[in-house]
């Protein structure tokens, strides 16, 4: 994986990367080393909804999206939008050193999401890619597809031991597992179709997987 800037210096690069997986593969461990490692903004959607609910549960827009997910309903990219463009503007304006890109943990999780995310007009603000004399080319995004692969029952170990509410349960972890087998696999397909996905095994343990990350993304000519 290369994220450089334009070399003729008239736009700069910022790469968006998908990190998808079963729930227990280890998303956000390997996304925020690859974040680290690569200068990128590394945003959990799950996390950062939790934390945006606490803070506005009072609002209508949070009852609105507490409702679906109380009557365990995907959230449309038209709820996730505003919460995912802002991420995306922060790294790309944020205050210190240029960051290169960033990295969407968990989402997309649905071809609604997908056939969605390719129509968002975020190329009008963003400086996503650059084209021929300096001008933003509107190459649909996302740059890489990251699709870590791990098996159920080392899934569902992960899962079960780092609980992180008291709603995570083994009922719980077979309901979202059978979930991303159903709608979050098509996705990865189709971005295997477009030549964008790099799958990561992750069965291992965490250093394992690092390493296997590391290679497996040098060894990539995306």
């Amino acid at each position: 994986m290369h994220l450089q800037s334009d070399p003729s210096g008239q736009s700069r690069k910022f790469a968006i990367i998908f990190v998808l997986g079963a729930p227990g593969a280890g998303k956000g461990t390997l996304s925020t080393h690859l974040a680290q490692k690569h200068n990128l903004l590394h945003y959990s959607v799950g996390d950062g909804l939790r934390a945006w609910m606490r803070e506005n549960r009072s609002t209508e827009p949070a009852a609105k999206i507490q409702s679906k997910l109380d009557n365990q309903r995907f959230l449309t990219s038209e709820d996730l939008k505003p919460f995912i463009y802002q991420q995306m503007l922060d790294a790309i304006n944020c205050d210190g050193p240029e960051m290169d890109g960033i990295l969407i943990d968990g989402y997309l999780r649905c071809m609604e999401q997908l056939n969605s995310f390719g129509s968002w007009p975020f190329q009008d603000t963003a400086p996503l890619a650059p084209g021929s004399e300096g001008e933003v080319s509107l190459d649909i995004k996302p740059d890489l597809v990251l699709s870590l692969q791990v098996l159920k029952q080392k899934a569902r170990e992960r899962y079960m031991s780092r609980a992180r509410d008291n709603n995570d349960s083994a009922d719980k972890f077979e309901k979202r597992f059978t979930e991303y087998e159903l709608e979050t696999v098509p996705v990865e397909d189709e971005y295997r179709r477009r030549g964008v996905l790099v799958p990561i095994d992750v069965n291992g343990t965490k250093e394992e997987n690092i390493e296997v990350l590391s290679k497996t993304l040098q060894e990539s000519e995306i």
